[in-house]
């Protein structure tokens, strides 16, 4: 699959390759607003938590190899870095289909390292591509962990109005690193920095897996190892565990020792750390 991003409020990558007008024109009928959705911004349900839980220790076990990686390894230092933690910066946008589709793998790979509070269902802008792309949003969520630092930040809602500010370090990771000759497309989402020594600028999977699938229906087929969007899904979550690994000094040893981990490290490409 491709590398796509979300280049601008409401406006995907696919637009970005249109003529002018008829990008403008898209865009201007992207503003209005869809009918409200009751069960979007709600808590996920406990069988839902508990089904990712479960994907994310059985996912340790699958050592099918991803069909691709768009992940880079940074050149130079690490900077960034959480004292005693690896810092894992992701920058999205709740309207963003591309950043809907990470969150389902890094979600699953960041529950290896720490305990998720307060995720809750969203689906991404009604009139962009993929529209109405099932997830969560990462927008009122916590995240403990003796691992990793996670910095969240949502910069908008499903509308395009303003959410999470981009500022301070975050702000600086993400002008220095999305970004030329990382990518030919600056200031695109998602964005994920890892540790100072990886980056993913993109969705891991087509966000056209989820289609049709509310999030009950996408965490059992997750938690099924043996079901097509576990088998496409869960080595790029191995993949993005392997990253993290990398720069936690292979801590949790349970979880970056798996045979699922340890294949996926096979695919990332040389690291300057």
């Amino acid at each position: 699959m491709r590398q796509s991003r979300t280049l601008s409020p409401l406006r995907s990558a696919a637009l970005a390759a249109l003529p002018l007008l008829a990008a403008l024109s898209a865009h201007a009928g992207s503003l209005m607003p869809p009918r409200a959705d009751a069960t979007l911004d709600q808590p996920l349900e406990p069988g839902i938590v508990k089904n990712l839980q479960k994907a994310s220790q059985e996912g340790l076990a699958a050592t099918r190899a991803p069909d691709f990686t768009s992940m880079q390894a940074i050149k130079g230092p690490n900077p960034g870095q959480a004292a005693g933690k690896s810092t894992v910066l992701y920058v999205g946008a709740d309207y963003c289909p591309f950043c809907a589709a990470l969150r389902w793998p890094l979600t699953i790979a960041l529950m290896r390292f720490g305990d998720f509070q307060g995720l809750r269902t969203m689906r991404s802008s009604p009139k962009d591509v993929y529209p109405d792309t099932t997830t969560v949003t990462f927008a009122k969520a916590q995240y403990s962990s003796r691992h990793v630092d996670f910095v969240p930040v949502e910069t908008a809602d499903r509308l395009g109005h303003p959410l999470d500010p981009l500022k301070g370090q975050p702000a600086k990771l993400f002008q220095e690193f999305d970004a030329e000759p990382y990518t030919a497309h600056p200031n695109g989402i998602p964005f994920l920095y890892i540790g100072g020594r990886w980056l993913l600028l993109g969705a891991p999977v087509n966000p056209d897996l989820y289609a049709k699938l509310d999030w009950a229906q996408i965490a059992e087929k997750l938690a099924n190892p043996k079901g097509m969007l576990s088998r496409v899904v869960m080595p790029q979550a191995n993949l993005i565990t392997a990253a993290i690994c990398q720069t936690t000094g292979q801590q949790p040893a349970k979880v970056c020792k798996s045979p699922g981990v340890q294949a996926a490290a096979e695919m990332l490409p040389p690291s300057a750390s």
